[in-house]
């Protein structure tokens, strides 16, 4: 829309011509001032035309050489250029003009007296002519204050013809522009709280401010739509977000419960529940292949609902089967999906973990019925041998027969104190169990729990980090060092054992016991004694490798050099 009127014009017009106004009445009264300056000296002019008058009647009288010369001077003051100029000023007064006229006729009559030397007849009529005077100089001071008058009118009457022209441009500026600014100025700050319901603009006027509050109308009419846009969509992703963390929640809250050692029955109907909740599902199944036990159904089964599936499983073996019936809202598939591949990640690790504990428990009871075999079994068959040869013995009714029996009578005291010592190590290292993660701490348990043992000083040097073993491998490390510790112990006759847990110079991991006894004369085991081998066996089972040699500065070594990495 084109602009028909405009605002800023107007008002400059309106500016404009105050000033061309006060200009025209400035020039006025400057006029009018400069011509009230002349008036003083105009008066006093004709105010000396007396003196002189009554001069020349005196140097008459008494100086008639003088005369002529003031004469002369009477005349240039009568025809002075500012009494002149009275008559060119086109608003004098006609009877000034006569006044002024009258005078100068009057002067010539008395000028010839002057001339004539005729005394008598210029004092007869000098009385008139000073009257006539007199009355010029009267009617140019009520010249001078017309004038005044007449100025001071003229400034009071433009002053107020000015006020009135600027208190006409202060309402047209407040009317016009002050008051649609300050309409426009609270609908932005409408606008800035989110009213875009605003105040009603003038948009029907034809200047520029109508332009402005018609295209403020229109803005706010689209940052409205646009805004209401916004909050629908973000309205959306809030539900949709809150529903993410609901799911998340969910999802971290189902895994905590699924990541106990123990997963039975009560876990899965826990977590199921909070899926079922979350998830706003009307009813939800779990079926695991070969646990019919832990068949779950939760809900009510609605017949006019579709039942989805997805499939539990890992690595390609199928571990079960969730099915559910959706309700409103709808749950995302992918979260259903993703809770499959949870539950399958959990019960595959819960059959891994107990075939490992079978594994592990079977390894452990091979371990004991080797060492046992080893041990306590031989010991019984040569009890079983000394007791056949003592019966065999006790047959024979001689003094010899006497003497063999206390014999192995005696022997067969030895072997089952052996074998009951052998019992008791076999049970202190079947017991022995890991309670602190820290393998500083668990070097110092086994440490401690052999103390009361002997009288040598024993230390830990422990620098290695405890995520160097994992439980089951920690345990075998704890054996070895116990079972080198208690040789050291019975053996060496040592006053100093220490334990050192670190890395070597050469950078790799090692586990030492050392003492300051009398060495090891051989690595073979007397019969019946079968703790290097044991640890031997452990430390295959670590892939490491044990040394056992005697010290250069005396006692003896048992190193347990550990691989880069720990199966």
């Amino acid at each position: 829309m084109s602009i028909k009127k405009s605002v800023s014009t107007s008002v400059a017009n309106y500016l404009f011509a105050v000033i061309i106004f006060a200009g025209i009445i400035t020039t006025f009264a400057f006029g009018i001032m400069a011509s009230n300056r002349s008036d003083a000296e105009v008066i006093n002019v004709a105010g000396s035309l007396r003196m002189q008058s009554y001069r020349l009647l005196h140097e008459l009288q008494y100086e008639p050489k003088q005369a002529q010369k003031h004469l002369l001077d009477y005349r240039k003051t009568l025809h002075a250029s500012s009494l002149r100029e009275i008559e060119a000023q086109f608003f004098t007064p006609q009877s000034l003009k006569r006044s002024y006229d009258d005078l100068i006729v009057h002067w010539r009559k008395m000028e010839h007296f002057v001339l004539i030397n005729d005394q008598q007849s210029y004092r007869n009529e000098l009385t008139n002519y000073v009257a006539q005077v007199d009355h010029f100089v009267f009617a140019l001071q009520q010249f001078a204050e017309k004038k005044l008058i007449i100025t001071t009118l003229i400034i009071v009457l433009a002053m107020l013809a000015i006020v009135a022209m600027v208190t006409y441009i202060i309402w047209f500026t407040r009317s016009k522009v002050v008051r649609p600014l300050r309409q426009l100025t609270k609908a932005s700050v409408q606008i800035q709280m989110r009213h875009f319901q605003h105040i009603r603009l003038d948009t029907n006027r034809n200047d520029e401010l109508g332009t402005l509050a018609k295209a403020f109308t229109q803005m706010s009419t689209e940052l409205s739509k646009i805004y209401s846009n916004l909050e629908d969509k973000i309205n959306e992703k809030t539900q949709k977000l809150t529903q993410t963390n609901r799911t998340l929640a969910m999802l971290y809250h189902c895994s905590q419960t699924l990541a106990a050692n123990d997963l039975d029955r009560a876990r899965l109907t826990l977590a199921l529940q909070n899926i079922m909740a979350t998830e706003h599902l009307r009813s939800l199944e779990l079926n695991v292949e070969g646990a019919e036990h832990w068949h779950i159904l939760l809900g009510e089964n609605a017949p006019q609902l579709t039942w989805q599936s997805a499939e539990i499983q890992v690595e390609g073996q199928i571990l079960g089967t969730l099915r559910w019936q959706a309700g409103l809202p709808c749950p995302d598939p992918r979260t259903l999906q993703n809770i499959a591949q949870m539950l399958g990640r959990t019960l595959y690790f819960d059959q891994t973990q107990r075939q490992q504990q079978q594994l592990l428990l079977m390894e452990e009871r091979s371990i004991i019925a080797r060492e046992l075999h080893d041990s306590l079994a031989q010991v019984l068959s040569f009890l079983q041998i000394q007791l056949t040869l003592l019966k065999h013995a006790l047959n024979k009714n001689n003094d010899e027969a006497k003497s063999k029996s206390l014999t192995i009578i005696h022997d067969f005291e030895q072997a089952l104190s052996d074998g009951y010592i052998q019992l008791r190590e076999l049970l202190a290292t079947f017991r022995l169990t890991v309670q602190e993660a820290n393998l500083t701490l668990a070097l110092e348990q086994v440490v401690e729990s052999l103390r009361n043992q002997t009288d040598s000083q024993m230390t830990v040097n422990c620098t290695l980090p405890s995520q160097t073993f994992t439980p089951q491998q920690l345990v075998h490390a704890l054996q070895i060092v116990r079972e080198a510790t208690l040789n050291a112990i019975k053996h060496a006759q040592a006053s100093h054992i220490e334990i050192i847990a670190h890395t070597n110079h050469d950078g790799e991991q090692e586990l030492l016991v050392q003492d300051d006894g009398i060495g090891i004369p051989s690595l073979e085991e007397p019969d019946g004694h079968y703790g290097l081998r044991i640890m031997e066996e452990r430390s295959h089972k670590l892939n490491a490798t044990l040394t056992i040699k005697n010290r250069p500065t005396g006692g003896t070594e048992v190193k347990l050099l550990l691989p880069n990495a720990l199966a």
